[in-house]
């Protein structure tokens, strides 16, 4: 999904320069290449922000165009009036609220500074929509913000669930698909912090901090059940085990898998005692494994607790 959403800004940057560029050059416009740089300012993941910082953007250019033209031509292009300029642009941006957007108000002003003519003010204007509006319209085609972490999250939970596929085949994973998974997830949530509120994002940010957790536990379960030699105890855990696949969700499975483990915990706590070392260590790295599988589910359960409606 991280790629995605960084192919799509991509893409989205390089069209907007371009054509912002070209309809200045059409209209003969100086400046025609800070009309690109400002389309790819605008250019963002997600539509929200964007349209909510262009308002700020243009407002704030409309601003300092108008003190900058009032103050230039009443005092003129000297160096004492563009500092007067900066000073005032800027203490009236902060006083509104507005100094985000400040730098682009700067730029336009330097356009006249540079052009130093009546119709000044009015191109930087001009150019400051022209690089405006294409990235508004590209920002369109985005990808919709209620399904990056949604199907960002169902990856991970199905990736976690085919590491139990190979848990119950008593055969080794590796865990560096899963990490990359946890990781993209992880991204996107911050592209989605970045962007837009998130709703329950307590509940977004726990989730993942208990995916993380359990993958780390199966890391060490699988780690263990290497070190097991065959036996009808070790294929009752793996049978267990078996279980979890396609019981990896957002749903509360946990609490229905506790009640399976805790009667395969009876279960082996009603047979014999081990009568020797290998076997007391074999019952006992599988009694390790069983509080690990605890854990597991445990954290999902304190996750459901915590946020019962998500």
């Amino acid at each position: 999904m991280e790629k995605k959403l960084r192919l799509s800004l991509y893409l989205k940057m390089l069209i907007g320069f371009i054509t912002s560029f070209l309809i200045a050059e059409l209209f003969s416009l100086p400046y025609s290449y800070t009309a690109g740089v400002i389309a790819i300012l605008h250019s963002w993941y997600s539509r929200d922000t964007v349209v909510k910082t262009a308002v700020t953007r243009l407002i704030s250019s409309l601003i300092g165009l108008a003190i900058s033209a009032l103050l230039f031509f009443v005092f003129g292009y000297t160096i004492v009036n563009l500092f007067i300029m900066v000073f005032t642009v800027l203490a009236v941006l902060y006083l509104v609220r507005l100094e985000s957007g400040a730098t682009i108000a700067l730029v336009l002003i330097g356009q006249q500074w540079a052009e130093r003519t009546t119709w000044a003010p009015l191109n930087a204007l001009i150019i400051m929509i022209i690089g405006t509006v294409p990235a508004l319209l590209l920002n369109l085609f985005t990808f919709k913000k209620s399904t990056i972490l949604v199907n960002q999250q169902a990856k991970l939970d199905q990736e976690i669930s085919t590491i139990f596929t190979y848990i119950e085949k008593n055969e080794r994973y590796d865990f560096t698909q899963v990490n990359r998974i946890l990781s993209d997830t992880k991204n996107s949530m911050q592209v989605a912090l970045d962007n837009y509120r998130v709703a329950n994002i307590s509940a977004a940010l726990y989730y993942m901090n208990v995916r993380g957790e359990q993958i780390k536990i199966l890391e060490r379960i699988i780690d263990t059940l290497s070190k097991l030699y065959p036996s009808p105890y070790k294929d009752k855990i793996l049978a267990y085990l078996g279980m979890f696949n396609g019981r990896i969700g957002q749903e509360n499975y946990a609490a229905e898998l506790l009640i399976e483990h805790d009667t395969l915990l009876n279960h082996y706590r009603q047979l014999p005692l081990p009568k020797t070392r290998d076997e007391f260590e074999h019952r006992a790295l599988l009694y390790a494994i069983l509080s690990e599988i605890k854990q597991f589910l445990l954290i999902k359960i304190d996750y459901h607790n915590a946020f019962p409606t998500t």
